[in-house]
């Protein structure tokens, strides 16, 4: 087995188990995990802000969710009222879009291509985002992060586990 098929089994596995909270959450967006924490809504935009950073540190370019990085990017806080948010629907759409396109990308790369070096990589985190391999194994793993708070914020909303 080469890196590659881990990073696609990886990737698709943090989707599936993420997605079902999601879709989940769609009934109770703003409930936080803990007062003052990242809900629904939040997370949702945040992950798509986050795609658009992946792709930019591989591919280059403009970051095609530029203007949501005030709400959602990191340093932001989540809005109690999600008032100012595109709608919860809208984004779980593009989310799916995203991943979908960030995997057919997965699926085109070599094990060479895995090894070319981030465009826009954050000074610094070098070991995190530094080459293409680095950015397709910290995305699985930055959805797991955020499944957590969204797993937290299903049982403040008084629901039971998906998986036990």
């Amino acid at each position: 087995m080469q890196t590659k098929d881990l990073l696609i089994l990886a990737n698709q596995q943090a989707y599936a188990l993420t997605m079902p909270l999601l879709e989940d959450l769609r009934t109770a967006p703003l409930v936080p995990p803990m007062p003052g924490g990242n809900h629904a809504h939040w997370v949702l935009g945040h992950l798509l802000v986050s795609e658009g950073n992946f792709l930019t540190m591989m591919r280059g370019g403009e970051h095609p969710f530029a203007t949501l990085q005030t709400q959602f990017g990191g340093k932001s806080t989540p809005d109690a009222t999600g008032a100012s948010y595109r709608s919860f629907d809208e984004l779980l759409a593009e989310l799916k879009t995203q991943h979908q396109a960030i995997m057919s990308f997965l699926e085109t790369l070599t094990e060479a291509d895995l090894d070319r070096s981030s465009s826009s990589c954050p000074p610094g985190f070098e070991g995190f985002f530094g080459t293409w391999r680095h950015v397709l194994l910290m995305r699985p793993m930055h959805w797991m992060t955020h499944r957590g708070q969204l797993a937290d914020s299903r049982r403040a909303a008084g629901r039971e586990p998906l998986i036990a």
